[in-house]
């Protein structure tokens, strides 16, 4: 009997062991995607205001120019690239977390053009602006 008693007790401290285990791994993934989710959030925030401030620069650098173009280097954000299209703004998109954010430029909006096919940030941005057309591109 008192084999049994040992056993018993045993396997009682294991499974209170186990779900020990996985309740610790739970939070601790847990708090890896909020915190993941929050580094994703705030470099989208950084990265459009970031193109947001090359715009306004572009448009208002260089008032004798008929083109200006600034280059732009871009980072990954949470280890995705995102993707820059210019339409009625900034819009930029992530992916896989489709995550979708949009940016009216400082209100350049509703005074310059914008046209351009997407960009991605794997690779080095160009904004030029063309002040014979009051045109904005994203190349």
């Amino acid at each position: 009997m008192k084999a049994v008693s040992l056993i018993v007790q045993f396997v009682i401290f294991f499974i209170i062991g186990l779900g020990f285990f996985l309740v610790v791994g739970n939070v601790f993934s847990f708090q890896s995607d909020v915190i993941k989710q929050d580094i994703l959030d705030t470099g989208l925030d950084t990265s459009i205001n970031q193109l947001s401030a090359a715009s306004v620069r572009v448009v208002d650098s260089c008032k004798a120019c008929d083109n200006v173009t600034i280059k732009i280097d871009q980072k990954s954000i949470a280890g995705y690239y995102p993707v820059y299209q210019l339409l009625n703004g900034i819009i930029l998109k992530i992916t896989p977390e489709n995550k979708t954010l949009q940016n009216s430029v400082h209100n350049l909006n509703y005074s310059v053009n914008f046209t351009g096919p997407d960009a991605g940030a794997s690779k080095t941005i160009d904004l030029t602006y063309d002040r014979t057309k009051n045109n904005l591109v994203i190349e």
